[in-house]
């Protein structure tokens, strides 16, 4: 396919994606996280090579990277283990203990981060976030269709942004009324979980959010 749109898990990509797919349902965009799934309970090592995906990416016409607070990421990564793929990977430690795990933790997303600013850099790739979505879900969802060559007339727009409206995706899910798997529960755990901005405060002691802040937001970093 020659559209992508790549996450790290838990950035914000099933609403995104559920809005795109009642924007336009045939778009033909290969939604991935590049290789760090987390559905694999051999767990296989981490990938972190630039060139490589320089490569891999070379041809791909257009591919949009969607970010999310780090740490809001971790706090909702650590629900999916522990809760939908509880099955998969049988994680009994704290929250505490996941963010600095080896496998799973900080460190991890930090570099995953790292790589795809160089890649998004060097190949011209549509970067979004989802804190923009919250900010404007409708400009932003806009810019993503334009983006991919969809179209996107204001009445459909407004439609999907409607659509994709928290308690009516989370009813969507609940009701198992959704065709496709990403939306359904799994484990008796839902994919739509709070669709919130800064959650990770409700959940993080504060040497933990130190801990956090200290990996994603010093300088150089």
């Amino acid at each position: 396919m020659d559209k992508h749109f790549v996450s790290y898990p838990k950035s914000g990509r099933t609403w995104i994606r559920y809005m795109l797919v009642q924007l336009a349902p045939q778009q033909d965009i290969h939604f991935h996280h590049d290789h760090f799934e987390f559905n694999d309970g051999a767990c296989p090592p981490h990938d972190f090579s630039i060139e490589r995906r320089l490569k891999e990416y070379a041809h791909v016409e257009r591919l949009v990277y969607l970010e999310r607070d780090p740490r809001d990421v971790m706090v909702s990564l650590y629900h999916q283990i522990t809760g939908r793929f509880r099955d998969f990977f049988h994680y009994e430690g704290s929250l505490s203990e996941f963010i600095r795990d080896p496998y799973f933790g900080a460190a991890n997303l930090l570099e995953f981060r790292r790589m795809w600013e160089e890649v998004v850099r060097r190949r011209g790739f549509l970067k979004v976030t989802y804190e923009q979505c919250h900010q404007d879900a409708r400009g932003t969802l806009r810019r993503i269709a334009e983006y991919y060559g969809l179209e996107a007339p204001p009445e459909r727009l407004e439609a999907a942004v409607a659509e994709g409206a928290f308690e009516r995706m989370r009813s969507v899910e609940i009701e198992e009324a959704f065709p496709q798997p990403w939306l359904r529960p799994r484990n008796g755990m839902t994919k739509v979980r709070k669709g919130k901005v800064g959650s990770h405060a409700e959940e993080l002691g504060p040497a933990d959010i130190a801990y956090l802040d200290a990996i994603f937001f010093a300088p150089g970093n």
